[in-house]
Order: structure tokens, then C-alpha cells, then sequence
């Protein structure tokens, strides 16, 4: 799309269901939330688990959101990651609450990603959703910034402990 002029270099565009969403542009709230997530991931995560982060994850040819981050196996190109093989996406939600809860966690939970957190940064709640038989997440669990979440590879985070003061 950007060698066809669709759209342009940096650009905040992503593909929903076959349609170009534009994405709600990174406030300093937001931008303080994934940096700091960023940094804990990298130290984190164990040496067999890889993190992608602020680019497309090619779900299918009708999908492809870009969510703060995705976590995958070594061994994996991130180009070939799909969402059954995605063990967390994170987004971090400010003024893009309401999409992320309800448009792409089915999005997320139709592709077989098996976990997603939304980081609700003025509610300082994380909304866990894990992958259930039947395909769907049903209900997110809330988890208050101060309490832990279990991350892939067994470390524990406590949101508080990163989180911009807001």
C-alpha cells in the first residue's frame, strides 16, 4: 500500500476486517505506558521468547492490527508469526479503549491469539482476556495496576510499578 501511494510513509494506518482504520495518535500518557512496558518485556522475557513491537501483525490478508506489542517463540520470523502461535498482545489503551475491547479483542480471539492485555491507563486497570475453548474470550478479567499479571515465560508484573503518574 505504500509502494501505491495508499498511504504514506508513518502513516497510522491499520487493517481491520478488510478496512483501513486510522489509529488515534500516541498521547504522552500513552507513549510514557509503552515505553516503560517496552524496557520491562526486553529485561524479562525469558531468552526462548521474542517481542515485536509498534508494527503489523499479519494475522491474515483482512487483518493486519498493530498493537504495542506481541509476544512469539524464538525461532520465529516476525513476519511469519500468526495468531495461534501469539502467546500475548498488549495495547495500551488511552483514548482507544472502546475499539480495543471491542473490535479487536474478537479480532485478536478469531485468530487464536491465546492472551491480550488492554492497559487502561486512566482507569489503571489491565482487562486480561484469555483464549477459552469455544474460540472466544468472554469476559476480561480486571486487574487493578497494582496487582500482578502473569506474563509469558512465568515473570510477574505489577502495572503500578511502571505506570506514568497520572
Amino acid at each position: 500500500m505504500l509502494n501505491a501511494g495508499i498511504i504514506k510513509d508513518g502513516e497510522k494506518i491499520e487493517l481491520v476486517w478488510g478496512e483501513l482504520v486510522e489509529m488515534a495518535p500516541q498521547g504522552p500518557l500513552h507513549w510514557d505506558m509503552t515505553s516503560a512496558l517496552s524496557h520491562w518485556f526486553r529485561v524479562n522475557l525469558p531468552l526462548n521468547l521474542r517481542i515485536a513491537s509498534q508494527g503489523p501483525l499479519r494475522l491474515s490478508e483482512d487483518d493486519e492490527p498493530e498493537p504495542e506489542f506481541f509476544i512469539f517463540p524464538e525461532g520465529m520470523r516476525v513476519n511469519e508469526v500468526r495468531g495461534g502461535d501469539v502467546l500475548l498482545v498488549v495495547e495500551v489503551a488511552y483514548s482507544s479503549l472502546d475499539y480495543d475491547l471491542k473490535v479487536k479483542s474478537v479480532v485478536y480471539a478469531q485468530h487464536g491469539v491465546r492472551e491480550y492485555w488492554v492497559v487502561d491507563v486512566e482507569g489503571k486497570r489491565t482487562l486480561v482476556h484469555t483464549l477459552g475453548a469455544d474460540g472466544g474470550y468472554g469476559a476480561p478479567r480486571e486487574v487493578a495496576f497494582d496487582a500482578t499479571l502473569d506474563a509469558p515465560g512465568g515473570a510477574r508484573l505489577a502495572i503500578a510499578d511502571l505506570a506514568p503518574k497520572v
